[in-house]
């Protein structure tokens, strides 16, 4: 889903830019405050009974249970291991609970799984670096009357990098309610561990393993058939799952979950980045690309040849990354076609690119931006105003020039609205 590149870990707010960092994590919900204190008839020295918030924790935690199973009988390496929640009702009174499919994140931190190996040390949680960010997404509210019951399956891989045989104990946590819980959120209704035995796959087997998905994803028609299948190579952690991967970010089906993969389950290392690196070149970025590079660490000298590759005139589907990135890594060499493209009205990176204009000062950006304030669209004048006003209050990690103060009118240099 295109939603979800705001999610994969570079912390911002404006799904335009680059420029507005937010905490690296969501903040947990405040439950509301109990406030106690006497009547005005109440005798002064009599202080109120203090509320117990043990117990009203306890009143207020619903009564379940939590059940896990595997969903598959044999597992072999760098398979996906579905593990079936079944939560249940014990208690005496209706259970309203949140009610959804995924999370924009890429995971629900409402249903959670750790796992340990045969010698007991637990096995590494592949996002255990995500930085935090925005969340959520459609959701429904389930009810479950006294006894009934609901399942939801979590792929293990989500939450643990199974990829060697093995035995495993694995354990749920469920957090109940209507909200979602924060990152590392203590607490939850914990199953029982269940065992979960992984088979060996030889290095030829694995070979022909991912072939087989390779080809599937190529075949892929439509969004759900092709992210299930990325998901799949990604839990191989297997290098040659690359070349398939960086072909799959230009189909057109969106690349959240190619992200993920080149983010948290391949190794960050010279044969993946120069293979990144190379696609970028060659075809331009990739929508999800700014973010992997941001992960990986690349500095600017690296990226400023794929900056210029992506805002070529003829690569209008790498204009939104090219600008995107832009942002963070301008110069002068750029500003000719960030202009070109932000006042372009059949362009689709608009606004990714009048962000760029802004946060690198040059006498034909700021005459751009003038323009873009009269622009016939209304939300292009917008995001240009709001543009204008980022850079000059809250630029962030941008690294161009800022505006001069006799630039703009003042209201344009406070921190308000678009």
């Amino acid at each position: 889903m295109r939603s979800h590149l705001a999610m994969l870990g570079l912390g911002l707010v404006l799904v335009p830019g680059l420029v507005a960092p937010v905490g690296r994590a969501a903040a947990a919900a405040v439950p509301p405050a109990i406030a106690a204190g006497a009547g005005p008839s109440a005798p002064a020295a009599v202080a109120p009974a203090a509320a117990d918030p043990a117990a009203t924790e306890r009143a207020a935690t619903p009564a379940l249970a939590l059940a896990i199973r595997s969903l598959r009988e044999t597992i072999r390496a760098g398979d996906a291991i579905p593990i079936e929640f079944t939560i249940t009702n014990t208690g005496q009174a209706e259970y309203v609970y949140l009610d959804r499919h995924y999370d924009r994140s890429g995971r629900m931190p409402e249903y959670r799984l750790t796992a340990r190996d045969a010698e007991g040390r637990p096995v590494a949680d592949p996002r255990a670096s995500w930085p935090g960010g925005p969340g959520g997404g459609l959701a429904g509210e389930g009810k479950l009357a006294p006894a009934q019951s609901y399942a939801k399956a979590i792929d293990l891989n989500r939450w643990a990098l199974v990829t060697r045989p093995g035995r495993y104990e694995v354990t749920g946590v469920y957090y109940p309610g209507r909200r979602v819980p924060a990152a590392g959120e203590a607490g939850g209704v914990a199953s029982l561990p269940i065992a979960v035995a992984v088979e060996p796959r030889s290095d030829v087997e694995m070979a022909d393993h991912i072939a087989r998905l390779a080809a599937r994803l190529r075949a892929a028609k439509d969004r759900v058939a092709k992210e299930e299948t990325v998901r799949h190579l990604m839990y191989t952690c297997d290098a040659r799952i690359v070349p398939p991967l960086l072909d799959s970010m230009y189909d057109g089906l969106g690349d959240f979950w190619e992200g993920e993969a080149f983010i948290f389950y391949l190794p960050h290392d010279d044969p993946t980045r120069e293979a990144l690196m190379r696609r970028g070149r060659e075809r331009g970025m990739a929508m999800v690309m700014p973010y992997v590079f941001d992960r990986y660490g690349y500095t600017a000298e690296d990226l400023r040849p794929l900056i210029e590759a992506s805002l070529a005139a003829d690569r209008p589907h790498a204009w939104h990354a090219g600008a995107l990135l832009a942002q963070r890594f301008v110069d002068d060499g750029l500003m000719p076609r960030l202009i070109a493209i932000a006042t372009d009205p059949a362009s689709r990176a608009r606004e990714q690119a009048i962000f760029a204009v802004a946060l690198h000062r040059t006498d034909e950006g700021v005459a751009a931006l003038k323009r873009l304030l009269e622009d016939p669209d209304r939300r292009i004048r917008e995001r240009a105003r709001f543009a204008i006003r980022v850079a000059y209050t809250s630029r962030g990690n941008a690294g161009g020039r800022p505006l001069r103060p006799d630039d703009f009118p003042a209201d344009l240099q406070r921190a308000e609205g678009p």
